[in-house]
């Protein structure tokens, strides 16, 4: 059976020299990994990942964290494309990932701790950010490594937060909406206990405020039957609106949906803008406005910045603002006369 010894014999290098390559260690040159990589190909050496995780203590294995297990959250494509971009640079970096199942806070925590007492991850990606969080209070209290992609929520907080300005991206959306005409624009949240929809809400009626109009605001889950009852009680709003902004993809397929049981058509009868490029937005009927927010560059920031901290914890901690950018589609035009 080939060993770590024969490796480093026939690369020239010492065996705990074979050992750092194999764990991915940053003191280790391109060159040498290459070459002691090559000589491990050439002799068909496969590492033993489970004795290795008993010497070492490390599974090479990245949790990621979502706020709920939900249909409504698991099939968004935000989370695919996050997760999607996690997992490549987790693989480019011999990392493999766990997924939380939790549907609840509660169950989270739960299968947290189960995870960091059965060693079976390294550290956490949390796909949110909530003020007085469980699972961030509970990481915290036992200084174990994790980044969240989402808002810093304290001054305080030395972690590391990958995030968009989500303030200013509703701000610039709804300017946008306002410059097209529009002058009662109505935004769709989800429960807002997020900071993500928080500060969604809060650059959306910064820029109503701006221009003198009067920001309305409605939350709910990303449901149809909650979505149906909004829908109707903006349709009894004075002045009548003439743009919904929601404040993801989910949403704004749910209201799509509703819009068209109740035969008002977009962008003729109201116009409709959202967060988060897609296929679903680029594929609506019409084709919607959005906020791209890069969620493949949150998500490749987001492993590139565990793995840097797993390998070296002293590291200043900084935190990634993402930029944004509107793309707009048929579901918004310039506003020629108010209906609905």
């Amino acid at each position: 059976m080939i060993t770590i010894k024969d490796v480093a014999k026939r690369a020239g290098v010492a065996p705990s020299t074979v050992s750092r390559v194999i764990s991915n260690h940053p003191a280790i040159s391109e060159k040498t990994r290459d070459k002691v990589r090559k000589v491990m190909v050439e002799l068909g050496y496969i590492p033993n990942v489970s004795a290795r995780r008993l010497v070492t203590q490390q599974s090479h294995t990245i949790g990621l964290l979502l706020k709920t297990a939900s249909k409504e959250m698991t099939q968004n494509p935000f989370f695919t494309d996050v997760l999607m971009s996690i997992s490549k640079i987790c693989k480019d970096n011999h990392y493999s990932t766990v997924i939380s199942t939790s549907m609840n806070e509660e169950e989270l925590l739960t299968e947290v701790k189960q995870l960091v007492k059965s060693n079976s991850v390294d550290g956490f990606i949390l796909l949110y950010s909530k003020s007085n969080d469980k699972v961030i209070n509970y990481l915290q209290s036992i200084n174990f490594p994790f980044v969240i992609l989402g808002k810093k929520l304290s001054p305080l907080s030395n972690e590391i937060y990958i995030d968009n300005d989500n303030i200013m991206a509703a701000y610039q959306l709804t300017d946008h909406m306002i410059e097209l005409g529009h002058n009662t624009i109505v935004f769709i949240a989800e429960n807002a206990s997020y900071a993500v929809n928080e500060d969604r809400v809060q650059g959306y009626e910064r820029a109503c405020l701006k221009a003198g109009l009067i920001p309305r605001v409605f939350e709910g889950a990303a449901g149809t039957e909650e979505v149906k009852h909004i829908i109707a009680e903006i349709r009894t709003l004075e002045p009548s609106p003439t743009a919904i902004i929601t404040s993801d993809s989910m949403m704004n397929l749910n209201v799509l949906s509703e819009l068209y049981q109740q035969q008002l058509k977009v962008p003729d009868d109201i116009q409709t803008a959202t967060f988060n490029d897609s296929y679903f937005n680029e594929a609506a009927c019409p084709p919607q406005t959005v906020v791209n927010i890069y969620p493949e560059s949150l998500g490749a920031e987001a492993g590139n910045s565990l793995i840097e901290y797993l390998h070296n914890p002293d590291m200043i901690k900084k935190n990634i603002i993402i930029p944004t950018s509107i793309i707009e589609r048929s579901s918004t035009k310039p506003l020629k006369e108010r209906v609905l």
